[in-house]
């Protein structure tokens, strides 16, 4: 495998991954052309977005508000009984802070300096700490990390290379418009930044303040980290210290596509309308919500109990095995609004689920599973499905569904589902046969074909 060097930083991404990126531009720059991207489509799908990033940005840091208290704070200056006004008051300064965000990003001739850098945090942390807009004079750490920020004496000088370099590259060219270029400038620029850690809280939304930043500069539409990807997001976070950003960049080119998919929308039709047609639908589909939301439960139960009985496994083998190691990666569940969207055949990007890696020495084989719509198969018994993937080749962070693998040394296995009405699970394999399966005997039949298929030898 080999990688691209990011200029001016020590960061990398994998080439093989490059075709995806320009493919990712190329769509940027169409729809730019096709005036799905024009001011008039950003101005109406502008709440819509303000909202879902606040909310999400704040969500992943802990914040309690839901979707509508989010709303009800920013647009209606309203004071939500019962909840922190700590969380309130986050909810606000993102608000100030994404206010400032786009003057910066509309005066796309003027470098971004070190300073707006310090004026996005003021905004966001302004009145819950004393110490907004100012470098942190302490030693910190991050919770489920190994990774160690440098010490105070050193976050000056980092923070002045990393505005030299901020600088250079927030002004693109013409050529760099909605280029490659610009999606990996993103994603340096949240890494550094969060590796220097330079405050004592809310670095990682003046982080992802800078990647939109950076996005909006370059011409691309804003990346949405959700809450359901925290903890992919994590992950990719984690690598990243190791300098590459690989599995960054692909998540943060996920979050645009999925926002370039709603711009889509907004070009068609008047939000307005769509808000108005919204609450009238959820009027009228408000029984069938609540069987779903009851379906749900149902079926997350079901997931997690099949998340933890391969838990279990991998603990055991993991314990007796005394040459190589087995573990699980746990990306969380899929909240309801994502489900449900999936229940009713809307187009959503892939969710992770959980990940198996085995190592044996030089030998690795990560299986990933993650939810999608339920195959033409399925669709008679289930919804949404579980679809394994593995890392395809080794190392290189691309995952290929299994069914689309053409090789022998594949395992016999596709989709795994849970079928709501008789309470059992189904697996369909390879060959589009689908059968009843335990949890004990589907991760039987898994653990099996990865032994037998990667290291029998």
């Amino acid at each position: 495998m080999s990688h691209v060097d990011i200029d001016g930083t020590s960061y990398v991404y994998d080439d093989a991954r490059l075709p995806d990126f320009e493919q990712l531009a190329d769509r940027v720059r169409r729809l730019r052309a096709q005036g799905k991207l024009s001011p008039d489509v950003l101005h109406r799908i502008r709440k819509h977005f303000r909202i879902k990033n606040i909310y999400h940005s704040n969500a992943i840091e802990g914040n309690a508000l839901a979707v509508g208290e989010t709303r009800q704070v920013v647009e209606e200056g309203l004071t939500i009984t019962g909840k922190p006004l700590k969380d309130q008051a986050e909810a606000r300064n993102l608000s100030h802070a994404l206010d400032f965000l786009e003057d910066l990003a509309g005066n796309r001739d003027r470098p971004i300096a070190e300073s707006d850098v310090r004026q996005l945090h003021a905004l966001v942390l302004d009145g819950i700490t004393g110490e907004a807009g100012t470098y942190r004079s302490a030693t910190v750490s991050i919770s489920g990390s190994d990774y160690s920020p440098p010490g105070p004496e050193s976050v000056p000088a980092q923070m002045e290379d990393f505005g030299r370099w901020l600088s250079d590259v927030s002004v693109p060219g013409e050529d760099a418009f909605a280029g490659v270029s610009g999606l990996v400038v993103a994603a340096a620029a949240h890494t550094w930044f969060v590796t220097v850690h330079p405050f004592i809280d809310g670095n990682g939304r003046v982080a992802r303040l800078l990647m939109n930043l950076m996005l909006m500069r370059h011409g691309y539409p804003i990346a949405i980290v959700t809450k359901e990807d925290r903890l992919r997001y994590y992950d990719a976070l984690e690598i990243s210290q190791a300098s590459d950003l690989t599995p960054f960049v692909v998540l943060m080119a996920e979050c645009i596509e999925e926002s370039l998919e709603e711009y889509e929308a907004a070009a068609e039709e008047q939000r307005e309308q769509n808000e108005w047609v919204a609450t009238l639908a959820a009027k009228f589909t408000k029984p069938e919500r609540i069987r779903a939301e009851n379906e749900y439960e149902v079926w997350r139960s079901a997931m997690e109990l099949l998340k933890s009985y391969l838990q279990q496994t991998v603990n055991v083998f993991d314990e007796v095995a005394d040459y190589g190691n087995v573990y699980l990666k746990d990306f969380g569940n899929l909240e309801f609004e994502k489900y449900d969207a999936l229940r009713r055949g809307e187009s959503a990007k892939r969710t992770w689920f959980l990940r198996v890696d085995f190592r044996r020495r030089d030998t690795t084989a990560r299986y990933l599973f993650f939810f999608g719509h339920a195959s033409h198969a399925m669709r008679a018994r289930c919804d949404v499905t579980l679809h394994v993937a593995r890392e395809e080749p080794a190392g290189s962070f691309h995952y290929e569904r299994l069914e689309y693998i053409e090789s022998t040394n594949v395992p016999d296995l596709a989709e795994v589902g849970y079928e709501m009405s008789k309470e059992r699970f189904v697996v369909r394999m390879r060959n589009g046969r689908s059968r009843v399966s335990g949890v004990e005997e589907f991760t039987k039949s898994f653990f099996d074909a990865i032994v037998n298929k990667h290291f029998k030898a």
